[in-house]
């Protein structure tokens, strides 16, 4: 029975990942934008789209075969970023607390680890492979069954898909790389060739050495060509491929991938993909140090209440409690907490359901004004908030913006609105970073 398989390529997906966002950072300045975009992916779209296995290749440290061939091999490859390479060990061990394993193959690159099971495992029982990376040189692997898919655009590239990329076939990738050359690799390529006459040469030869048993035998092939063929391979061109023979089979040579290697100890089934088994308890805590609330399963938040914090609050629905509360704030404290609930966003609209008022952690008061069972009176209530607005009494509140314009609407009085005008203003402004 055919699986579904992704092949991850580290270092391609999690640059992906840090430049897919704009960098922020936790309460405490924790660089975390790669973090997240990757976590969101794997519990979000991961789960969604239902991989039998997954398999997370990270290139190995240090030169490979590769560098002995072309020393130069992706020199001009920039220092990582520092605020990705923060996120480093944060990814490292997000990834193992989902359960999922990194593989990594001393002296080799992802891309070749990538190569071999793409390879093996479609033969193996006519899989569907699916290979997260931006690599050009992967795309060398597509097939009916292999597939390249770039996972921010939510685009599987198959062959044709490849074609429209390259206009060459996949089969034709590496030969494609090896002439063109390949900033991201610093494969070097041929010198002033551009990709329309790698194009047109390839899908007419198919491979770089058929190209270049043209070349050596031009005298005798020049009047088989196609009237494109022979429009490229002459003067100027023609001199190009032959001084850059040797460059193109370097890099022919750089832009191949293994795909025989040994991966001893390797079993598929290792790498099984169970979505529940990611929402461990370790990665709860992770998310929550990381300040990931949002990706936090619903069942895992604890939930508070007044009853399960041990809160008493005191509600309060005639005249008389209110004057025992105001008292108690005007002699005990000089700083409160005060919310309002209304029955709308527009303050046109709104109308004032209740104030509440916390004192300390033993002191938390609603004042009742539209529930059911007994209301404050609207003067009462209209005193006592005229009174602590004009007070010297700190106030503590979130969106203290909108508060005071359902409270302007209610309190009404010029009076209210001349006694008030400075201290209001100072509230407003105190509102702006409450």
């Amino acid at each position: 029975m055919s699986k579904k398989i992704y092949l991850i390529d580290w270092n391609s997906f999690i640059y992906r990942m840090f430049f897919a966002l704009p960098e922020f950072s936790t309460k405490e300045g924790r660089v975390v934008n790669a973090t997240f975009w990757m976590a969101k992916f794997f519990v979000g779209q991961m789960v969604k789209e239902k991989p039998d296995y997954v398999v997370f290749i990270k290139d190995a440290k240090w030169n490979n075969f590769r560098h002995e061939l072309y020393s130069e091999y992706k020199a001009t490859r920039e220092r990582m970023p520092d605020n990705l390479r923060s996120q480093i060990s944060d990814i490292e061990n997000m990834i193992k607390a989902m359960n999922i394993d990194i593989i990594e193959i001393p002296g080799f690159e992802a891309d070749d680890v990538i190569g071999t099971l793409a390879c093996r495992l479609w033969q193996e029982s006519q899989n569907e492979i699916y290979i997260l990376s931006w690599d050009k040189d992967l795309y060398a692997l597509v097939n009916e069954q292999v597939k390249v898919y770039d996972t921010q655009r939510k685009k599987i590239s198959g062959p044709d898909e490849t074609f429209e990329k390259f206009w060459v076939p996949a089969s034709c990738v590496r030969d494609y790389l090896a002439i063109c050359w390949d900033s991201s690799d610093n494969i070097p390529g041929i010198s002033g060739i551009w990709p329309k006459k790698a194009q047109l040469l390839l899908n007419e030869f198919q491979t770089l050495e058929k190209i270049y048993e043209t070349i050596d035998d031009l005298e005798n092939t020049y009047s088989t060509l196609s009237p494109q063929a022979q429009k490229i391979l002459k003067w100027k061109t023609l001199e190009k491929f032959v001084d850059g023979k040797e460059l193109a089979f370097l890099s022919q040579k750089l832009a191949t991938l293994d795909c025989d290697m040994e991966l001893d100890g390797f079993d598929l089934h290792d790498h099984e993909f169970i979505p529940k088994n990611l929402f461990t308890l370790e990665l709860t805590e992770f998310f929550r140090e990381l300040e990931f609330f949002s990706l936090i399963k619903q069942e895992d938040i604890k939930k508070d209440n007044w009853e399960s914090t041990w809160k008493k609050v005191k509600i309060i629905w005639d005249e008389q409690w209110l004057i025992e509360l105001e008292n108690s704030i005007f002699d005990n404290y000089s700083e409160i907490v005060i919310d309002t609930e209304t029955t709308s966003l527009d303050v046109r609209q709104a109308k004032l359901v209740w104030i509440s008022i916390l004192l300390d952690e033993d002191n938390i008061f609603y004042i009742n004004l539209m529930h059911r069972g007994p209301q404050v009176e609207p003067e009462a209530w209209k005193s006592f908030v005229s009174k602590l607005l004009n007070s010297n009494i700190t106030l503590i509140a979130h969106n203290f913006k909108y508060d005071l314009q359902i409270l302007e609407n209610y309190l009404v009085s010029d009076n209210f609105k001349k006694s008030t005008q400075s201290s209001r203003w100072e509230l407003w402004q105190m509102s702006m970073w409450l």
